[in-house]
């Protein structure tokens, strides 16, 4: 747990605390118990573990912890030529809630837009509260989206535009259950996940770029 996820994490205490009073005022004794547990569970949710990275630049990583749901084709206007291959991972409660960086470049555009609270695995999802970052690297551009889901509908943010990114590194904090898209110039890469693939981040090779053609 690092300090600055943890201070996300101490948000939700103060709500503990007042059911805890509440159900004292009516006569129960919950002794701690809820706020014990609701500790117990912030600290799961909001874990931050470190993790070593050997990069390869030809390697575009996940983003996020979770179970990759689709691989589809879709049109982007922050991505050149528009077609993209989007690669989408959810992330359930029990998941680490970091995002991390799939790429080394800079970040050259950042968008928050504020949307719906649909369930993260719901198709209509993406339309949620969501965070989106182009990262422009030595392979060209990479777009990830974080997407907010039903229960907190918040995105903490650790980078901002013209930040220097290396692979895996932590970009924020997707509040409980979310997702998270890694959009790749179509054609670009090839895909080495499928539906049903369980991914790491800063770990799990989602694609490998194509060899240049002169």
């Amino acid at each position: 747990m690092t300090w600055r996820a943890l201070r996300q994490a101490r948000r939700y205490l103060p709500g503990a605390l007042g059911l805890e009073l509440a159900l004292a005022l009516l006569g129960l004794r919950p002794r701690g118990r809820m706020l014990l547990a609701t500790a117990t569970v912030l600290l799961l949710f909001f874990r931050d573990p470190e993790r070593g990275l050997e990069p390869d630049d030809d390697i575009a990583y996940a983003p996020a912890d979770g179970t990759v749901v689709k691989v589809d084709e879709v049109s982007d206007p922050w991505v050149p030529g528009e077609a993209a291959t989007r690669i989408t991972t959810f992330l359930s409660l029990h998941n680490v809630h970091v995002t991390r960086s799939p790429v080394a470049g800079r970040i050259a555009g950042e968008e928050d837009i504020k949307g719906g609270y649909r369930p993260a695995f719901l198709p209509h999802a993406e339309a949620n509260r969501r965070r989106r970052l182009a990262i422009d690297g030595r392979r060209g551009r990479v777009v990830v989206v974080q997407v907010a889901g039903l229960v907190a509908r918040k995105i903490t943010s650790w980078v901002s535009l013209g930040d220097d990114l290396a692979p895996g590194q932590r970009l924020g904090l997707v509040h409980f259950g979310s997702r998270a898209d890694v959009l790749l110039p179509a054609g670009s890469a090839e895909v080495l996940v499928s539906a049903g693939d369980r991914v790491r981040a800063g770990q799990t090779p989602l694609a490998r770029y194509r060899a240049v053609t002169a």
